[in-house]
């Protein structure tokens, strides 16, 4: 992964049914909380983060299971790394 704010990297994870290829963007929000931007085919499915050791979604419209699969495939890139 390159270093931050912007840094993108690709995750594999259930989206829709299936298993797919999301583009991963991290940036912030104005008072410094971290966000993952999630693309799939250069579309932008969704914004989500952590909050209190969930994932949430705070922009899109996925449902629970689909934020969860992407949280998880985040975490696991990131213990990659």
């Amino acid at each position: 992964m390159k270093d931050n704010n912007g840094r993108e990297f690709l995750v594999e994870a259930k989206v829709g049914g299936k298993m797919q290829q999301v583009q991963m963007s991290i940036s912030e929000t104005t008072d410094g909380a971290s966000f993952y931007i999630c693309r799939v085919e250069d579309d932008e499915i969704t914004q989500i983060r952590k909050d209190e050791q969930v994932w949430k979604q705070i922009w899109g419209e996925l449902d629970e299971a689909d934020v969860k699969s992407i949280g998880e495939a985040i975490e696991g890139a990131v213990l990659e790394e």
